[in-house]
């Protein structure tokens, strides 16, 4: 895929990555949410494991051990915290969530508490990313996983959720260790 060798040229991909998905079973998770998951984002997991995003973002796992970055663990918690948000904000969060259609995923999670999401509408490749910012009202993009990541590394997109600094800087993945 040219979006995941483009990243691979921005983020370093990792000699010993921590809990990668090769040889996993991807079906347990496409079972769980009842969908297959974009494969762009099943090879992040596979090629870099856990792991941090410039000291920012953290791409919630489903192989993890670590219960706060893995994705079956966390979007229970996530989700339910979008679903106040919706019920207080109604008209800045109309999403639907996961099991509505369209509903929103998340697959990301920020230090600073924002909710890096997929909205689940039509053919899991061609999902568009949501950013339910903490401090900004939320952001829609009509990109892949891959080409938003590639996106903010290489300034293409801005993001306000996202450091300022990201935007052509030195941004690395550093791998978590178990």
């Amino acid at each position: 895929m040219k979006n995941f060798e483009e990243m691979s040229n921005y983020l370093t991909i990792p000699s010993s990555p921590c809990e990668a998905g090769k040889g996993l079973n991807w079906g347990l998770v496409t079972n769980f949410y009842g969908k297959s998951l974009p494969t762009d984002y099943m090879m992040f997991i596979e090629h870099y494991g856990s792991g941090e995003i410039g000291g920012w973002l953290t791409v919630l796992n489903p192989f993890s051990n670590n219960t706060y970055i893995n994705l079956l663990h966390q979007f229970a918690p996530i989700l339910s915290s979008v679903s106040t948000l919706k019920e207080e904000f109604p008209e800045t969060y109309p999403f639907p969530l996961l099991f509505e259609p369209g509903g929103l995923l998340p697959w990301g999670i920020s230090i600073d508490g924002d909710i890096y999401c997929w909205s689940t509408a039509g053919v899991s490749g061609k999902w568009k990313i949501v950013v339910l910012g903490r401090h900004s009202e939320p952001e829609e993009f009509e990109v892949s996983f891959t080409s938003f990541i590639n996106g903010l590394l290489n300034g293409s997109i801005s993001c306000k959720a996202i450091p300022q600094e990201w935007a052509g800087g030195d941004i690395r993945f550093v791998p978590y260790t178990p």
